[in-house]
């Protein structure tokens, strides 16, 4: 299966790379050419969802893109401009023109390119004024910026990236040139976007199971059993989790009492599921004054799904706010609360975690937890309390972890703090900070 790539350009530049593209045997293009940039919005707007990746031809457009909401940066790139580009645009109008410039204007390229390229070559002698880019909306600046550094004398021709600037600036008379991507640039990109899109279907292709799981308290177990209005309640449950299931092409089944999984693909995973599952929680919690708990398990296979379900079932905790625990492949969690997401990992985290964390009486999976929930809140410093209330455990346990975390040199102690009651301080660590 072809990987389908948009690319949004003007129409000289999509010439150029469509050159590009006609080595990739792997790849379909569909070309949208453009004259304003005001096109790219009704283009992204009309065919943003038809293609694998978007190519776009330059910073500009991107940029443009981005910043109106168009694309998010996991669906297109562009080539970026290096210092061979101004160097072939800069020798080009040099034939051109019959004649060494010594005095150059510059945009969108960044001051470092040209210094590390200048320096390379030993061309400290050249003269240039360089505007990196600043946004789409720069254009008028640009123009000046050129214009003027010509009428000073300052410059003898200005190399822009612009399809507009290079229009009036032409038209003031000012000596302009067009710098593009690179062929090498352009090329690479297009492995990138390849790539990318034959990664992205693969992963949209992993299983993924949805594990809802409601814990009924030990007296009412045999109401569950016995009760019209419990088994309503079940019904409706079921009824809810159906329309879910419809919605990702998924397949529910029941497992036991109150326990249902809902087997799909990773593609189907999206924002609007995720809020649904948040409401679903939200409902049974009020009308059954019952916990749910929301694992999501994904995997290459069926069963790696359903076992990082049940991996998800016995590290879920008592939260304050409807919560979805997500294990991926690598066996990762992510805890996701509407607006809000933590990640930590349930296996090591390297060589030099696995030489700390030998023979000590710590899980690595807690210890990623405790670091991934000190980087949520952006606490420098922590107690046994706050182990506690993130763990969901005793703070005479937290204070056993932190010891064996001190122990092995995973955090430090660096204060202490009155609790307001009477009795010793705590103490206060922080992490080091290799960490």
């Amino acid at each position: 299966m072809k990987t389908k790539i948009g690319v949004i350009a003007p129409s000289d530049s999509l010439e150029q790379i469509l050159y590009v593209t006609d080595e990739f045997e792997g790849i379909e293009v569909v070309s949208y050419a453009y004259e304003q940039l005001s096109d790219v919005e009704a283009i992204l707007s009309a065919h943003r969802y038809e293609v694998d990746q978007w190519f776009f031809s330059g910073i500009l457009n991107y940029t443009y893109a981005y910043e109106k909401n168009l694309i998010t940066p996991e669906e297109g790139s562009y080539p970026p401009l290096h210092g061979s580009s101004f160097f072939g645009i800069l020798l080009e109008a040099q034939l051109t023109r019959k004649k060494v410039f010594e005095k150059v204007s510059i945009d969108t390229i960044t001051d470092e390119e040209i210094d590390k390229i200048l320096s390379y070559y030993d061309l400290q002698s050249l003269t240039y004024y360089n505007h990196p880019f600043e946004g789409y909306q720069y254009s008028d600046e640009l123009v000046d910026f050129h214009a003027t550094l010509y009428q000073d004398g300052k410059t003898e021709v200005a190399i822009t990236s612009i399809k507009t600037v290079y229009r009036q600036l032409k038209e003031l008379g000012v000596p302009v040139f067009r710098v593009t991507p690179s062929y090498l640039s352009i090329k690479l990109i297009l492995q990138f976007l390849e790539e990318r899109a034959q990664s992205k279907r693969l992963r949209n292709a992993q299983v993924a199971t949805i594990g809802c799981r409601i814990d009924f308290e030990l007296d009412k177990l045999e109401e569950l059993h016995y009760s019209f209005r419990m088994k309503h309640q079940e019904l409706d449950l079921k009824r809810f989790l159906l329309s879910i299931a419809e919605k990702t092409s998924g397949s529910l089944m029941q497992l036991g009492d109150g326990l249902f999984f809902i087997f799909t693909t990773r593609g189907q995973m999206g924002a609007e599921v995720e809020e649904e599952l948040f409401t679903l929680i939200q409902n049974v919690e009020l009308q059954t004054s019952s916990q749910v708990n929301i694992a999501i398990g994904i995997g290459e296979t069926v069963s790696q799904a359903e076992q990082n379900v049940r991996l998800g079932f016995r590290n879920y905790k008592s939260f304050d706010e409807p919560t979805l625990l997500i294990v991926d492949e690598y066996q990762e969690i992510t805890l996701k609360q509407q607006g809000a997401k933590i990640t930590y990992q349930t296996v090591g985290a390297g060589h030099e975690w696995a030489e700390k964390l030998k023979g000590a009486p710590l899980s690595p999976g807690v210890v990623s937890k405790i670091i991934s929930y000190v980087h949520h809140y952006q606490r420098s410093t922590f107690t046994s309390q706050d182990l506690s209330r993130w763990l969901q455990s005793t703070e005479r346990n937290g204070r056993r972890i932190l010891n064996e975390m001190e122990k092995v040199g995973l955090v430090e102690q660096s204060g202490e703090a009155q609790s307001g009651e009477r009795g010793r301080p705590r103490k206060v660590f922080s992490l080091v900070q290799n960490i």
